[in-house]
C-alpha cells in the first residue's frame, strides 16, 4: 500500500461543549468551531482546529464523567483503549509558565524521558531542570500530554 494515512481528528467527549471550546481555544489555541447537533443521539458536537489538527468535541446529556483512574497518567495505563493525545510544542517551559498562570490542571511533569511523570505542586520552582513532557487535564478531566518537540526529536529521531 502506498497511500498516505494521517490522523484526521481526535474525538473527546466533554461535559459542557461551550466550556470545552473556550478552554481548548484559550489554553491550546484551537479556534474556528463548526457546530453540529445530532438529534437522533441527543448530542451536540463541534469541530475545532489548530492548523491541520482537528478536535471533535461531543456533549451528550447522559455521558458519564471520566473515571478517577483515567484522570491519572499512571493509573490510566492500566485500562485498555485510547489513552490520550500528545502534542509536541517548542519551548515547553513557556507553555508550563502559561499553564500555571492560567490555572490549568497539571496532572504531572516529566523532567527526563527516563523518569516517570510526577505530580508537582510547584512546577516552576521545585526543579530547575526543564520539562520534557507534562500531562494536563481539560475541564472534563481528559488527559492531554504536551511534549518538548526538540527533546522529543532527540529521543525519537526520524
Amino acid at each position: 500500500m502506498t497511500d498516505v494515512i494521517q490522523i484526521h481528528h481526535v474525538s473527546i467527549a466533554v461535559p459542557d461543549l461551550d466550556v470545552a471550546i473556550e478552554w481548548y481555544g484559550r489554553v491550546l489555541g484551537f479556534s474556528d468551531p463548526k457546530h453540529f447537533r445530532i438529534d437522533a443521539l441527543d448530542a451536540r458536537m463541534a469541530f475545532i482546529r489548530r492548523g491541520a489538527l482537528r478536535l471533535e468535541l461531543w456533549q451528550h446529556a447522559e455521558a458519564q464523567p471520566v473515571p478517577a483512574e483515567r484522570r491519572q497518567p499512571d493509573t490510566d495505563l492500566r485500562t485498555c483503549g485510547t489513552k490520550h493525545m500528545g502534542l509536541a510544542v517548542h519551548d515547553l517551559r513557556a507553555y508550563l509558565e502559561r499553564f500555571v498562570y492560567e490555572g490549568v490542571d497539571i496532572a504531572g511533569i516529566q523532567r527526563s524521558p527516563a523518569e516517570p511523570m510526577r505530580s508537582d505542586p510547584n512546577p516552576l520552582t521545585s526543579d530547575s531542570r526543564p520539562p520534557f513532557a507534562m500531562f494536563i487535564r481539560d475541564p472534563g478531566g481528559t488527559l492531554i500530554e504536551v511534549l518538548d518537540a526538540d527533546a522529543l526529536a532527540r529521543v525519537l529521531p526520524n
